[in-house]
């Protein structure tokens, strides 16, 4: 059985996302190992922390990230398109 994220695991995501208002198009995972799920707008607003099942209720290609590694991360350019990988630097 393939690696999945745990539907209870606790993740940042953007207002825009927790709001439902736009799609993932941005994931990192950072240097602490925080997980940020992002629409790809800068934004100064706080970032909620919720569950990833509440995100892979919406969005299931986003399961396909839970291999990500430590400083990096996987960005695309709308949700027809496949994830590019990035090291973050």
């Amino acid at each position: 059985m393939s690696k999945q994220f745990q539907r209870d695991f606790g993740v940042y995501c953007c207002p825009h996302i927790f709001h439902k208002e736009k799609p993932v198009l941005v994931v990192v995972r950072d240097e602490d190992c925080d997980w940020q799920f992002l629409c790809g707008n800068d934004t100064d607003d706080e970032c909620h922390y919720v569950g990833v099942g509440h995100l892979l209720d919406r969005d299931t290609s986003l399961e396909a990230l839970v291999n990500l590694e430590k400083n990096t991360g996987a960005e695309r350019d709308d949700i027809e398109q496949v994830w590019k990988y990035f090291d973050l630097a």
